[in-house]
Protein backbone atom coordinates (compact mmCIF):
# COMPACT_ATOMS: atom_id res chain seq x y z
CA UNK A 1 0.00 0.00 0.00
CA UNK A 2 3.03 2.63 0.79
CA UNK A 3 4.43 1.53 -2.29
CA UNK A 4 1.36 2.33 -4.18
CA UNK A 5 0.80 5.96 -2.31
CA UNK A 6 4.35 6.94 -3.16
CA UNK A 7 4.73 5.85 -6.37
CA UNK A 8 4.82 8.53 -9.45
CA UNK A 9 1.80 8.41 -10.99
CA UNK A 10 2.51 7.63 -14.66
CA UNK A 11 2.93 10.52 -16.96
CA UNK A 12 -0.38 11.09 -19.28
CA UNK A 13 0.10 10.06 -22.76
CA UNK A 14 -1.22 12.29 -25.64
CA UNK A 15 -3.64 10.53 -27.84
CA UNK A 16 -1.15 9.23 -30.12
CA UNK A 17 -3.46 9.59 -33.48
CA UNK A 18 -3.71 13.86 -32.61
CA UNK A 19 -0.23 14.88 -31.18
CA UNK A 20 0.32 17.89 -33.24
CA UNK A 21 -3.47 18.90 -32.29
CA UNK A 22 -2.25 17.43 -28.22
CA UNK A 23 0.48 20.29 -28.66
CA UNK A 24 -1.62 23.31 -29.65
CA UNK A 25 -3.78 22.36 -26.94
CA UNK A 26 -1.28 22.30 -24.98
CA UNK A 27 -0.13 26.05 -25.64
CA UNK A 28 -3.57 27.29 -25.86
CA UNK A 29 -3.94 25.58 -21.93
CA UNK A 30 -0.87 27.85 -21.29
CA UNK A 31 -2.11 30.79 -22.47
CA UNK A 32 -5.48 30.73 -21.01
CA UNK A 33 -4.40 29.76 -17.51
CA UNK A 34 -1.62 32.07 -17.56
CA UNK A 35 -2.84 35.16 -15.87
CA UNK A 36 -3.95 32.35 -13.15
CA UNK A 37 -7.78 31.58 -14.00
CA UNK A 38 -9.13 29.78 -16.82
CA UNK A 39 -12.21 32.18 -17.83
CA UNK A 40 -15.13 30.05 -19.53
CA UNK A 41 -14.50 31.95 -22.72
CA UNK A 42 -11.27 30.84 -23.01
CA UNK A 43 -12.32 27.41 -21.70
CA UNK A 44 -15.15 26.91 -24.51
CA UNK A 45 -12.44 28.13 -27.43
CA UNK A 46 -10.32 25.68 -26.33
CA UNK A 47 -13.41 22.99 -25.83
CA UNK A 48 -14.31 24.03 -29.40
CA UNK A 49 -10.79 23.14 -30.85
CA UNK A 50 -10.35 19.57 -28.86
CA UNK A 51 -14.11 19.10 -30.49
CA UNK A 52 -12.29 18.90 -33.86
CA UNK A 53 -9.75 16.40 -33.16
CA UNK A 54 -11.69 14.37 -30.71
CA UNK A 55 -12.88 10.85 -32.54
CA UNK A 56 -15.80 8.66 -31.94
CA UNK A 57 -14.51 6.86 -29.58
CA UNK A 58 -12.61 10.17 -27.36
CA UNK A 59 -14.60 12.63 -25.53
CA UNK A 60 -14.01 15.90 -25.55
CA UNK A 61 -13.88 15.94 -21.83
CA UNK A 62 -11.39 13.46 -22.02
CA UNK A 63 -9.06 15.36 -24.15
CA UNK A 64 -8.98 18.30 -21.61
CA UNK A 65 -8.42 16.26 -18.94
CA UNK A 66 -5.40 14.98 -20.10
CA UNK A 67 -4.15 18.44 -21.29
CA UNK A 68 -5.22 19.74 -17.87
CA UNK A 69 -2.87 16.49 -15.86
CA UNK A 70 -0.24 16.96 -18.14
CA UNK A 71 0.03 21.23 -17.49
CA UNK A 72 0.09 19.89 -13.86
CA UNK A 73 2.92 17.38 -14.24
CA UNK A 74 5.19 19.49 -16.66
CA UNK A 75 7.31 22.18 -16.08
CA UNK A 76 8.24 23.47 -19.27
CA UNK A 77 6.14 23.63 -22.71
CA UNK A 78 9.28 23.43 -24.75
CA UNK A 79 8.76 20.11 -25.90
CA UNK A 80 5.98 21.27 -27.47
CA UNK A 81 6.98 24.05 -29.24
CA UNK A 82 9.80 21.82 -30.36
CA UNK A 83 7.49 19.50 -32.02
CA UNK A 84 5.71 21.99 -33.48
CA UNK A 85 8.57 23.26 -34.88
CA UNK A 86 9.67 20.37 -36.37
CA UNK A 87 6.10 19.64 -38.09
CA UNK A 88 4.62 22.76 -38.67
CA UNK A 89 5.23 25.36 -41.45
CA UNK A 90 5.48 28.96 -41.29
CA UNK A 91 2.13 29.41 -41.84
CA UNK A 92 0.66 26.87 -39.76
CA UNK A 93 2.83 28.72 -36.95
CA UNK A 94 1.03 31.90 -37.67
CA UNK A 95 -2.23 30.12 -37.29
CA UNK A 96 -1.76 28.87 -34.22
CA UNK A 97 -0.51 32.72 -33.33
CA UNK A 98 -4.12 33.90 -34.26
CA UNK A 99 -5.60 31.14 -32.13
CA UNK A 100 -3.05 32.24 -29.22
CA UNK A 101 -4.35 35.64 -29.29
CA UNK A 102 -8.13 35.01 -29.83
CA UNK A 103 -7.56 33.04 -26.28
CA UNK A 104 -5.80 36.41 -24.96
CA UNK A 105 -8.66 38.71 -25.86
CA UNK A 106 -11.41 35.48 -25.32
CA UNK A 107 -12.45 37.08 -21.83
CA UNK A 108 -11.93 40.96 -23.32
CA UNK A 109 -9.72 41.78 -20.90
CA UNK A 110 -5.45 41.63 -22.57
CA UNK A 111 -3.81 40.46 -19.16
CA UNK A 112 -0.23 40.89 -19.54
CA UNK A 113 0.75 37.53 -18.54
CA UNK A 114 -1.07 36.61 -21.74
CA UNK A 115 0.29 38.91 -24.07
CA UNK A 116 3.74 38.27 -22.48
CA UNK A 117 3.33 34.74 -22.80
CA UNK A 118 2.16 35.38 -26.36
CA UNK A 119 5.09 37.09 -27.88
CA UNK A 120 7.32 34.55 -25.86
CA UNK A 121 5.99 31.37 -28.03
CA UNK A 122 6.15 33.36 -30.90
CA UNK A 123 9.52 33.62 -30.29
CA UNK A 124 10.14 30.38 -29.64
CA UNK A 125 8.49 29.51 -32.70
CA UNK A 126 10.51 31.63 -34.79
CA UNK A 127 8.05 33.59 -35.74
CA UNK A 128 9.39 37.54 -35.71
CA UNK A 129 7.99 40.07 -33.09
CA UNK A 130 7.11 42.17 -36.14
CA UNK A 131 5.09 39.21 -37.43
CA UNK A 132 3.13 38.40 -34.23
CA UNK A 133 2.36 42.48 -33.77
CA UNK A 134 0.59 42.05 -37.18
CA UNK A 135 -1.14 38.82 -35.95
CA UNK A 136 -2.40 40.77 -33.06
CA UNK A 137 -3.11 43.93 -34.67
CA UNK A 138 -5.09 42.04 -37.42
CA UNK A 139 -7.16 39.95 -35.40
CA UNK A 140 -7.74 42.33 -32.09
CA UNK A 141 -11.23 43.64 -33.08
Amino acid sequence: MLKNLFKKKPTVDLIDNHQEADVVLRLMFEIAISDGKLDEAELKIIKDRASLISGEDTKVSTIIRKIIDGAQESVSFYPFVKKINETYSKEEKKDLLKILWELVTADSVVDAYEENLYFKIAELLKIKRVTANQIKQQNSN
